[in-house]
């Protein structure tokens, strides 16, 4: 779906008669699809409810908990002339209450590092367990949180939801095929929320330094399937320069990357791999060791480790501790703005901060362990991002079914496009190619319950690895019969769910 979409908001952008191109043989102003398989790709997911005759009055407040480390809310909006992505969220709100007469009332508990898996979401919707009490009907919880809750019994298993069809293409099938355990799903996303796909890693690069450079294009390299890690740390150690020739590589420098700590965790995905992945059997199984996530990360800590063409802008160098994080986000737009960064991982939400800047640059998947590697991989930052879930406390779920199965599909045809309009149409990006790279970026994401669940604490240890500079196999072995004690817990206890 986000495909066709994205391909629309091009030709409304860069064809302003695409709206009455199409058709102008046809004496009905219209095409008319020739085959059945062109019928067939016409068809679009809708939900399936009940009619206005068959519904039960479902009018009132509809009451969600947004909770996590990020501030942002898709619930809530005061008009229709914000962003575009406010305006659809005041536009699916109305169309809500005219349609239903569902009033959405978002509840914000958002504080940065309140999500840590016993957390402020966590606890909310714990307190409202262990005493009874109904008072949200659903819920965007942040990650470590909403996880813990999973495996306590908390929340509704959304499979069992009445009217909530997860097969529909506005539920992302990557998130439901990654987070089913023993068949029960808790938590999940898809158009219903942009936050997912605000915070996915990806990576911006200079296009004026890549021609300064005489460098090849990535964009060509991504097409191609050569964007692969060999490849792009060529380009990262083709550039690298004492600016002031001060002696000293600092802030002051030019680079061919700049990155962060959770890059070292990020990279896991780009292979397409996972600290724990839901196996035959449907369940939790560590999948972190083995020789190809070795040779990806000594690939990696070799690039990334190397000062004279990598920057870490969290990373103090004299000390060799983390640096000042009121110092991370002027350091890092500093640097990529003036031109002193070839590439840049961050997150998506990097790219709105970069909306004032001269620098022309672009959006690029991350690379792939090797041109063997059938698709991309990306990670969905599990610190910052919430997922969709229903407490078990909650009175109708058969209302919850239909109007969170509404939400997310007013979702794909308001929110969903807005976001890509905000991000992609106004003065965030600069080209068309980073539209088909987005494409791709969110169609190959990851969803990791091993970093979820914080299983053997692995995900601290990568994100750590500028600090300790442990080997994998030392960080495997050490953490080993944590990850699996609690691996067997979880597992223990969605099977007896099953049963």
């Amino acid at each position: 779906m986000k495909k066709a979409l994205v391909i629309l908001l091009v030709c409304l952008t860069f064809c302003p008669g695409f709206a009455s191109c199409g058709g102008q043989n046809d004496p009905a102003g219209t095409d008319i699809p020739e085959t059945s398989e062109d019928i067939a790709s016409t068809v679009e997911d809708r939900p399936d409810l009940p009619s206005a005759e068959e519904m039960s009055d479902i009018s009132g407040e509809f009451n969600i908990l947004v909770s996590g480390n990020y501030a942002w809310n898709d619930f809530q909006a005061a008009s229709d002339n914000g962003t575009p992505t406010e305006s659809a969220i005041y536009r699916r709100n109305a169309y809500m209450k005219e349609t239903y007469n569902v009033d959405i009332v978002n509840h914000d508990v958002i504080k940065f590092n309140s999500a840590n898996g016993s957390g402020v979401g966590y606890n909310t919707i714990y307190t409202d367990y262990m005493s009874g009490t109904y008072n949200y009907d659903a819920a965007i919880v942040g990650t470590y949180d909403v996880s813990t809750l999973a495996y306590n019994g908390y929340l509704y298993d959304l499979g069992n939801i009445p009217y909530l069809n997860l097969q529909k293409d506005y539920w992302d099938q990557k998130a439901n095929q990654d987070l089913t355990i023993n068949g029960k799903l808790y938590y999940t996303t898809g158009d219903i929320t942009v936050i997912d796909n605000m915070l996915t890693h990806v990576l911006l690069f200079n296009k004026e330094m890549i021609k300064a450079y005489e460098l090849d294009d990535p964009y060509t390299l991504v097409r191609s399937g050569n964007w692969t890690w060999e490849t792009f740390s060529a380009l990262v150690r083709s550039v690298g320069e004492d600016a002031n020739q001060d002696g000293v590589r600092d802030s002051n420098d030019i680079y061919g990357l700049l990155t962060w700590n959770d890059g070292c965790l990020a990279v896991l995905a780009s292979a397409g791999e996972k600290i724990c992945s839901i196996n035959a059997q449907n369940q939790i199984e560590l999948t972190f060791y083995n020789e190809r996530v070795v040779n990806l990360y000594d690939m990696f800590t070799a690039l990334v480790y190397d000062n004279s063409h990598v920057f870490n802008y969290q990373y103090d160098y004299i000390n060799g501790t983390n640096s000042k994080n009121s110092t991370w986000n002027p350091t890092r737009q500093k640097m990529f703005d003036s031109d002193q960064a070839l590439f840049h991982f961050n997150l998506l939400t990097a790219v709105a901060k970069h909306r004032d800047s001269e620098t022309d640059f672009g959006i690029l998947p991350y690379p792939k362990y090797d041109v063997q590697q059938a698709d991309y991989g990306h990670m969905v930052s599990a610190f910052h991002c919430g997922f969709v879930c229903v407490p078990e406390m909650s009175k109708n779920f058969e209302r919850t079914g239909i109007i969170l199965e509404e939400l997310s599909y007013q979702g794909k045809k308001l929110l969903t496009p807005a976001y890509y309009d905000q991000t992609l149409v106004g003065q965030y990006t600069r080209d068309e190619e980073s539209v088909d790279m987005l494409d791709i970026i969110f169609s190959t994401r990851v969803f990791d319950v091993g970093i979820y669940y914080n299983i053997g604490t692995y995900k601290e240890q990568l994100a750590g690895l500028f600090r300790n500079r442990q080997s994998i196999s030392s960080i495997y072995e050490t953490y080993r019969n944590s990850a699996e004690t609690k691996i067997k817990e979880i597992n223990t206890f969605f099977t007896r769910l099953g049963n």
